[in-house]
């Protein structure tokens, strides 16, 4: 492509999750004829990561040239308590990165107003005449009416520079006997040794002998994977009594636990979308099922033309009670188990997913909180901070 400026009505810079969630609603609503940019460094043909959300049927984003995978129970255990919870009508649904990039790339094929373009972007900046440039390593620069981001930079506005994080490390692996419950996610399994840190394992099952096992820390640290990998390798032999496997998937990331805008939209016509948009819960980082509400949120606007709810915007008590969370895993990391584990003590599956996804009523929170122990949330309370 020649290194001159090209119009479009839409550029989305980074196409990963939220990116392509985002072309799959516009392609399905009354936007599909829009002339669209998009632009990402990876051509999205690994299996790089894994998503995770719950509902009752699996949305209509879900893959569907791939085996459907979902769980009826979860557990969440410290020690010798395991406290299990059917989820009722809901399911706890899993997709592979893989199978998510292949069915959207297949579905812009159909769609010649549709361009993709693999460099990195060097720049974002709103014009006067209310046009957006974005300059690329590779290809020259790009005009549009409207950009949508979710790629971070060096201007990208992190307020606290210590923000805490959900860094985590997973292994798919295959052992040799038996030893996971088919029909049972286990969200948290708290990690006893660690005091100074809030830290877990997720095990996701897929067969009686095949899972995928992650390590889970809220640190402001860096990842140590090393590590990390050790205690996955620990957990495999000496909690699930495996001294042979076979890895056949890794993953990592870090997830911002914080209720501080990473970004500041520079101008209106420049929207942050994902992560960067603030779509990961910052209590748990699930951020799936919120991607997906926050893309049909601007696609509506943007079809009805009303310029509302563009940016992703939570209700205040979400926030509120996150801080009380995040304050607490910063201040008193070891008594974070005990918040969870009397959530899960006292609430049904799935009043506590419904709570989780921000989709309770205030009365539905009130009479899940009024469960719960006090004393710890009095205490983040009287040293409260937001995070």
């Amino acid at each position: 492509m020649s290194k001159h400026l090209l119009t479009y009505d839409y550029i989305i810079t980074g196409f990963g999750c939220a990116g392509m969630s985002l072309v799959y609603h516009l392609l399905n609503s009354q936007l599909r004829d829009k002339k669209i940019l998009i632009i990402d460094i990876s051509d999205k043909k690994t299996n790089d990561r894994t998503w995770c959300y719950w509902a009752e049927t699996p949305l209509d984003i879900h893959p569907k040239n791939s085996p459907l995978t979902f769980w009826k129970n979860i557990v969440i255990s410290q020690g010798e308590k395991k406290l299990k919870k059917d989820l009722g009508k809901l399911n706890y649904y899993h997709i592979r990165s893989s199978d998510f990039y292949r069915e959207i790339l297949a579905k812009i094929k159909n769609f010649t107003n549709i361009h993709f373009i693999q460099d990195s972007v060097q720049t974002i900046e709103s014009s006067p005449n209310n046009s957006v440039t974005v300059s690329t390593k590779n290809h020259g620069s790009f005009y549009a009416e409207m950009v949508f981001n979710s790629v971070p930079d060096s201007s990208t506005n992190l307020r606290h520079h210590k923000i805490l994080k959900q860094v985590f490390l997973g292994w798919k692996v295959k052992t040799k006997k038996a030893c996971f419950e088919v029909d049972t996610a286990i969200m948290m399994d708290f990690d006893q040794k660690k005091t100074s840190k809030t830290a877990f394992f997720y095990v996701l099952p897929f067969k009686e002998n095949e899972a995928l096992i992650e390590y889970t820390e809220f640190t402001t640290d860096q990842m140590d994977r090393s590590f990390m990998e050790s205690k996955i390798n620990h957990f495999i032999r000496n909690q699930l009594g495996q001294d042979r496997y076979e890895i056949t998937f890794r993953e990592e990331g870090s997830i911002p636990m914080t209720t501080y805008s990473l970004t500041e939209a520079p101008a209106f016509n420049i929207i942050p979308i994902g992560t960067l948009a603030g779509c990961s819960k910052p209590s748990t980082g699930f951020t799936f099922h919120n991607i997906q509400k926050h893309c049909q949120l601007i696609v509506n606007s943007l079809a009805t033309a009303e310029g509302k709810a563009l940016i992703w915007k939570r209700k205040w008590q979400y926030n509120f009670y996150d801080n009380i969370l995040l304050n607490i895993a910063k201040k008193w990391p070891k008594k974070l188990p005990e918040v969870f584990i009397n959530l899960f003590e006292s609430n049904t599956g799935p009043d506590i997913l419904r709570f989780l996804n921000e989709e309770s009523s205030f009365l539905d929170d009130i009479k899940l909180l009024s469960r719960l122990q006090f004393s710890i949330f009095i205490k983040s309370l009287l040293h409260y901070e937001k995070h």
